[in-house]
């Protein structure tokens, strides 16, 4: 009776069918490659299984050589290479396996097998008929990026500049354009394919799926018999230019499993890098040191942002940016400042006379106190982070078209109306924030700076301000009411606030500038390490470090249970994505605190109920620190 073979993956065994090669070193790192595309941990076992299957099956002794491969770690086995042969070898071999991780994604696709699709030329033109179709033409900014794209670039720009349509010019050939905010990336991706054409263009984020699918009848040329090929082609980085959350690319700085295939990307790409300073500091010093990377392996990096910490830019200097500096001279702000609570009589008279003379935008730093101040007005629409998804949008397109309206009135919001809403309010009322925070809520009222300014249009509460300690740093928060001042301002003043708040910072907190530093030890300890430790859904959460799961109310149960079941039976691609959209339509991103108490889903793998109050008003109110909640 014959014995059955041990099982062997094929990347332990095609390395023994490599060709001969004069060059040894060449093949042994072709070896490492193919064995390493695939997860192997060396074992002595596993060397006695490829040598059995190798003789058995296919009458090959298994070379000494690769015998040796096979038990050593993968970039130990690189490192002995390098001291053996008196060369540095791991450049070469971080492309050698990133494109063949590439071609191999690529070819296991079951939907479209290319690695790439085409390059992205004439950019200029292209951005050039852009703007004259809305009577506009390349300004200084835009200029600036066109005459230094073979450089990388460091450029500071008030709000409204330009600076998509100079990203735009910036990425020639292969690019990606990155930023923070999902609904951001989703209006630049939209903008992109009324630049370039459709097959050019892809999104890249957690949700962008879903967002293609829902918005398949508002994009040209684009309906779901695509998606599914657009998505896969997107997922493959094959398209020329796509649209992205840093957590998609950047996270590869952690050297999870296959980081190698976005270093072997970059080495022909450009990045731009938009709103760096809506990161946290850990967030940010992880992010420098990914610049850095994607610089030493050939990419051409641009970072855009209407502010940048000195200590950003002293660390990125090694890089040797070309800096640009383009600051609107249109002064669009009146700010007011008023020592007492958005919640206290002066406040809501003061909103209520606001909304009898125009459009007025009310933020708060947290979901609570907008709640606290709605009810107190008892007027005016509210909107928050923990609305249901299907909730959320209707209320984002109801608060678009009241501020696009003639209407007087009131809107009451959160954070989340700083940089994925599109408004122009005829006033503000807001808590006071941090610097950048603030500056980003006053991007939302006179944003064209076509109103007058001769009287207040800002008006910052200062006094007992929530989400201090939780959603906003202490010592930033502190530091912005010493600084901030009345009266009209100007955008170059507002540069100032921020670079001056964060300057002193560097001094007075000491512990925000110890995270930052120590998030760019840890990964220069982790490259000098070079071994892997996360996976790409584990790096991921490390590069954002935002503990959030995803959630449906409990009272839904009864529609999202029969829609899980059928999901889970649907066989056709475009069929789940419908249904899934569905069931996301009654879930939201919460926080993790301590005290609530979530189950699981079943059927959805990382979905989970939560109890507490839900209404389409108000959105949902449970147990726990609301303080932190935006």
């Amino acid at each position: 009776m014959q014995t059955s073979l041990p099982e062997v993956k094929h990347n332990l065994l095609s390395p023994a069918f490599l060709p001969v090669l004069e060059n040894k070193v060449l093949k042994t790192l072709i070896s490492l490659a193919i064995l390493h595309h695939h997860d192997y941990e060396p074992s002595e076992d596993m060397v006695k299984k490829v040598e059995e299957v190798l003789r058995s099956e296919f009458q090959i002794s298994l070379s000494f050589t690769y015998k040796k491969i096979l038990k050593q770690p993968e970039w130990r086995a690189v490192r002995n290479l390098e001291i053996k042969e008196g060369k540095n070898l791991r450049h070469f071999y971080t492309l050698l396996k990133g494109f063949l991780l590439r071609i191999d994604h690529a070819s296991s696709s079951k939907h479209v097998a290319t690695v790439e699709s085409k390059r992205l030329t004439h950019n200029e033109e292209r951005v050039k008929e852009y703007l004259a179709k809305k009577n506009s033409q390349l300004n200084d900014l835009q200029s600036f990026v066109l005459e230094n794209r073979n450089n990388n670039l460091l450029v500071v720009a008030s709000t409204g500049y330009g600076k998509t349509e100079a990203g735009f010019i910036f990425l020639k050939d292969k690019g990606f354009f990155t930023i923070p905010i999902r609904t951001s990336a989703n209006a630049i991706f939209s903008r992109a394919r009324e630049v370039f054409s459709e097959e050019e263009v892809g999104l890249l984020h957690s949700t962008a799926p879903l967002f293609l699918l829902e918005n398949s009848e508002d994009i040209r040329n684009f309906d779901k018999d695509t998606i599914v090929n657009d998505i896969f082609l997107t997922k493959n980085f094959a398209k020329p230019l796509i649209v992205s959350t840093p957590d998609q690319l950047f996270p590869f700085v952690l050297r999870p499993k296959g980081f190698e295939k976005f270093l072997s990307l970059f080495s022909y790409s450009k990045l731009v890098i938009d709103e760096v300073q809506l990161f946290e500091p850990h967030t940010l010093g992880f992010l420098v040191k990914a610049i850095e990377k994607a610089h030493e392996i050939g990419a051409k990096v641009m970072v855009m942002t209407a502010t940048l910490p000195s200590y950003v830019r002293r660390d990125l200097r090694d890089i040797n940016f070309k800096e640009g500096r383009f600051i609107t001279k249109t002064t669009r702000h009146h700010l007011k400042l008023i020592p007492a609570p958005i919640t206290s009589e002066e406040g809501l008279k003061l909103i209520n006379s606001l909304s009898e003379r125009g459009k007025v935008l009310v933020i708060t730093n947290t979901r609570t106190k907008a709640l606290e101040l709605r009810k107190a007005l008892r007027t005016g629409e509210v909107l928050h982070s923990q609305f249901i998804q299907k909730d959320r949008k209707k209320k984002e397109e109801e608060i678009k078209d009241f501020f696009d309206s003639q209407e007087k009135g009131l809107w009451i919001t959160t954070q989340i109306a700083e940089v994925s809403l599109d408004l122009d309010a005829d006033f503000l009322v807001t808590e006071l924030s941090t610097a950048d925070s603030l500056l980003q809520r006053m991007g939302r009222v006179n944003r064209k700076g076509l109103k007058p300014v001769n009287e207040p249009n800002t008006f910052v509460f200062t006094e007992e301000c929530s989400g201090i300690g939780g959603v906003y740093r202490k010592s930033i928060h502190e530091i912005t009411k010493e600084k901030i001042k009345e009266g009209i301002i100007d955008e170059e003043w507002k540069l100032y606030l921020v670079e001056e708040v964060y300057s002193i910072l560097e001094d007075r907190d000491k512990d925000f500038m110890k995270k930052y530093e120590e998030a760019k030890k840890y990964i220069d300890d982790l490259w000098e390490l070079e071994e892997r430790f996360f996976n790409k859904k584990e790096a991921q959460k490390m590069f954002r470090d935002v503990i959030s799961e995803v959630v449906a109310p409990e009272i839904f149960k009864e529609k999202v249970e029969p829609l899980v079941s059928e999901y889970l039976q649907e066989k056709d691609h475009i069929g789940k994505l419908d249904l899934f959209s569905e069931i996301l339509g009654y879930t939201f991103s919460l926080p993790f605190y301590e005290g609530v108490s979530l189950k699981p889903i079943k059927g959805l793998r990382g979905f989970y109920w939560v109890s507490g109050n839900y209404s389409e008003e108000t959105g949902f109110e449970g147990k726990g620190n609301g303080d932190n909640f935006i």
